[in-house]
């Protein structure tokens, strides 16, 4: 996977700005109810920082792309990577049965934060041929709090859409789009622009500044 600064700044030459907003990057965003007014917000996290971890007997074949794709979507967010955190909001846990310990080793999963219910959840979605679960959970704002993703194969395309999902993003990919809809939500949010009126008003103005901070970046700029 291409080095994040590098994919971010090809953004400058291969989206136009003139393209409709909404179906560009508003196909990402995931919308949530917010409970406090009724409005429709786009999920995102608020943190500035956060940390993960993926572990298993199969994690060595899921973290360098786990570190890669946190790496691109932080960084087209404006978050930082920080494994100095004592806790993590990203958990991964890749092994051939973790299916198996799910249901007959809840001490395995809390001992790790992973709370209750959300192994309650987990469980109650294992079906016989289950290779990839994941589950997200935000606040009453629309807040992204934690992501779980439980992997039992050696690669599944559900572990890049979990990660994506982390940051409110629906994507099986990280790709050019992906990373421009990142930035535009992020950008959004750092200006209090979450409802998806605001921001389809706003979206031209986000886009432009995006495109802007990729070329910036660009080798030519």
């Amino acid at each position: 996977m291409a080095v994040a600064l590098i994919s971010f700044s090809l953004l400058a030459c291969g989206v136009s700005p003139s393209v409709a907003q909404e179906d560009q990057s508003f196909q990402h965003f995931i919308w949530q109810r917010d409970e406090s007014n009724g409005m429709e917000v786009a999920m995102s996290t608020g943190e500035p920082a956060f940390n993960f971890f993926d572990v298993g007997n199969l994690s060595p074949n899921s973290l360098y792309l786990v570190q890669q794709v946190l790496g691109d979507i932080s960084r087209a967010a404006g978050k930082k990577v920080d494994r100095s955190l004592t806790s993590s909001s990203i958990a991964v846990f890749h092994d051939t049965n973790v299916f198996l310990r799910l249901k007959n080793d809840r001490a395995a999963f809390t001992t790790l934060g992973i709370p209750e219910h959300v192994i309650d959840d987990l469980k109650g979605r294992i079906t016989d041929d289950a290779r990839c679960l994941s589950n997200t959970r935000t606040d009453a704002k629309g807040n992204v709090i934690f992501t779980v993703i439980l992997l039992s194969e050696r690669f599944n395309d559900c572990l890049v859409s979990g990660l994506n999902y982390s940051f409110g993003i629906r994507a099986s990919n990280v790709s050019i789009a992906t990373l421009l809809s990142v930035c535009v939500l992020y950008e959004g949010r750092n200006r209090g622009l979450r409802d998806r009126q605001s921001l389809s008003r706003e979206a031209p103005k986000l886009r432009d500044l995006c495109l802007a901070k990729a070329e910036a970046h660009s080798p030519d700029g």
